[in-house]
Order: C-alpha cells, then structure tokens, then sequence
C-alpha cells in the first residue's frame, strides 16, 4: 500500500486535461452530536465509487447553528483505494443547502494528498441513503 502525496508530483509536469467525473455514496451510519454554544453536527459515513478513484471510504459533517436548520457548513475527511494500490487521502470545506423533502444540495472544495483541488456539486438524500453528483479539477 502506497500513499500519494504532493511532494511526489513536485516538478513532474501534469496533463492539461482537466480531470472530472462522477461520484455515488451509500450511507453506512450516522451519528449526532451537540456541540459549544449551541451548535449540532450530523457525521455521515459514507463508502463508495468515484470516477478514476476506485473506492473510497470517507465521513461527511453537516454542521448546523440550530435545530432543523436549512443550512450550514460541512466538512469531508475520506481516503481512495486506488485500483492500483495506492492511497488519495482528501479533505473538503463546503455548505449545504435543503433542497427538497429531505434532500440537501451540497458543494464543496476537495483537496487531495496528490495536491489536486477539486469543487464538487451533489445531492445527500435521505431516501436511499445516497449521496450522488459530480466533481471537477479547479485551478
């Protein structure tokens, strides 16, 4: 198992295509929590596919400043096992918006251990459990 970092792209000379594709998760549990001042957490386990990263395995918090609120922040840790056997680990920032009867839109800015920046746009719902939609490089 081999984890790529940055530091192994540094001065390596990377494509000119932009890289985008699709992502689908499956909720494996939830959790809840109150935190200081008022403010609640819901953090999501989620496990999945993601065009070109093979599985990947992560936790997505939904925080928010008071009961049922419509939005708020969120914040994504998660690791890719790669087809290949190496490891992207990603961290991501965003907001959520609701979006229907149970159903939040989220986007996101995703930076990998690769030192790749993607901003994400997808759909967390309730009914299946799933959370669907797509990124894309930024730079």
């Amino acid at each position: 198992m081999k984890v790529v970092n940055h530091k192994q792209y540094k001065g390596k000379k990377m494509a000119a295509a932009k890289k985008s594709g699709e992502f689908s998760y499956t909720s494996t549990g939830t959790t809840f929590e109150q935190l200081p001042g008022g403010l609640g957490v819901a953090r999501i386990n989620l496990e999945g596919k993601a065009t070109g990263f093979g599985t990947l395995l992560g936790t997505l918090s939904m925080f928010g400043d008071e009961p049922g609120a419509k939005t708020g922040r969120t914040s994504w840790v998660g690791t890719a096992f790669l087809d290949n056997g190496d490891e992207v680990q990603g961290t991501a920032e965003g907001f959520y918006e609701s979006s229907g009867k149970h159903k939040w839109k989220l986007r996101g800015i995703l930076r990998t251990s690769t030192g790749l920046v993607f901003r994400s746009e997808g759909i967390l719902s309730l009914d299946g459990r799933s959370y669907k939609g797509t990124f894309a490089e930024w730079s």
